[in-house]
């Protein structure tokens, strides 16, 4: 089960949809409990699934809901928002116990990180890690031939670039005070490619603004805040004019500290140079790849937004280590074969 009906979705198309594209295989979305192989992702209601398939079930969990340990309001709120738009259902009372079962009930499970596993470790023997596929960056690039048209650190302007789902801007809020002071004192500009408008709660529920916000975070420079509706076309035209871009996680959220590397390397993937909260999977990819300077704590934002803006700052270098990094762990071709040996052991006689 996928996030979206025509895999149009950055989850759908970055994971089991890239691995089916690649290998040519057309993917079961109108019957899928008659397949042999069912994957289910987060968007699927676990437990009806579960009860209704036919075939092996693994499922792609690609956040770490379980290793958060929510409040019983949080979980039982959250479990009732699932119910509403089909994801979950009342009976399980907290979507905490609607996933240990499910994890329980599988016959493999997939997730993105390593931090992630060890979450679920003790629900399920049979979990393996795969990060996104980030094919539609490297695809779209060649198709819009955009990196022959801008040189990256020319253009006109100072810039910085953050991409991602409406509801991920609140990590932003965690160092607006040093951005906002950076982006007056600089005058740089801030590219958000983000959702002009997105839901307050679940997912469906209620609207909230993003100008609302930047208005709110960035009192002194909300005209140098640039909101660019997201595109895959859009992310590469303004992550080749960006300088650098930032991925900054509040640090107090036990969610989104248990986010695995995917947006991390799908920068890399742009070839920009990008500055990071220290999160645990972020802080292991930075120890891996040499990329540790890039790797900022709460306290140090604006030191690490004036360096960046000084002359003499290495760009070149730290892209070549990203991308190094890349192609020796995360090699598109090493991504699909981990997708070949989950399927592969859910196929009987395989």
């Amino acid at each position: 089960m996928p996030y979206s009906i025509d895999l149009s979705h950055p989850a759908d198309r970055r994971r089991l949809g890239a691995w089916a594209k690649y290998r040519n295989i057309d993917l079961n979305i109108d019957h899928p409990e008659k397949s042999v192989v069912v994957v289910l992702s987060n968007a699927a209601n676990f437990g009806k699934w579960i009860n209704k398939c036919e075939g092996k079930i693994v499922l792609d969990l690609v956040d770490g809901y379980l290793g958060e340990e929510p409040s019983f309001t949080k979980d039982f709120l959250r479990n009732c928002l699932r119910s509403l738009n089909g994801t979950s259902s009342f009976r399980w009372i907290t979507y905490t116990r609607h996933l240990k079962y499910a994890c329980k009930q599988a016959d493999a499970i997939v997730v993105a990180s390593q931090e992630q596993l060890q979450t679920i470790s003790h629900l399920n023997n049979n979990i393996s890690i795969i990060p996104d596929i980030h094919f539609e960056i490297e695809s779209a690039i060649k198709e819009l031939k955009v990196t022959n048209q801008i040189k990256r650190g020319q253009n006109q302007k100072k810039s910085i670039l953050w991409e991602g789902f409406g509801y991920t801007l609140k990590n932003l809020k965690s160092i607006a005070v040093p951005l906002d002071k950076f982006l007056y004192e600089t005058k740089t500009v801030l590219y958000l490619v983000t959702n002009v408008s997105f839901p307050r709660w679940g997912g469906f529920i209620g609207k909230i603004a993003t100008q609302d916000l930047v208005n709110s975070w960035f009192p002194k420079s909300s005209k140098q805040v640039q909101i660019i509706p997201w595109s895959i076309e859009n992310l590469i035209s303004y992550s080749k004019e960006s300088n650098f871009a930032i991925i900054p996680i509040d640090l107090t959220d036990k969610f989104a500290v248990l986010k695995s590397e995917n947006k991390l390397l799908s920068m890399w993937r742009l070839g920009i140079v990008t500055f990071f909260s220290p999160i645990p999977s972020y802080s292991r990819v930075a120890l891996n790849s040499g990329l540790g300077d890039l790797c900022i704590s709460e306290n140090q934002w604006e030191e690490a937004f004036f360096l960046a803006d000084s002359e003499g700052f290495d760009f070149e270098r730290l892209r070549k280590l990203a991308w190094q990094h890349l192609e020796s762990e995360f090699s598109f071709e090493s991504l699909i074969e981990k997708w070949d040996s989950v399927i592969k052991k859910m196929v009987p006689n395989e």
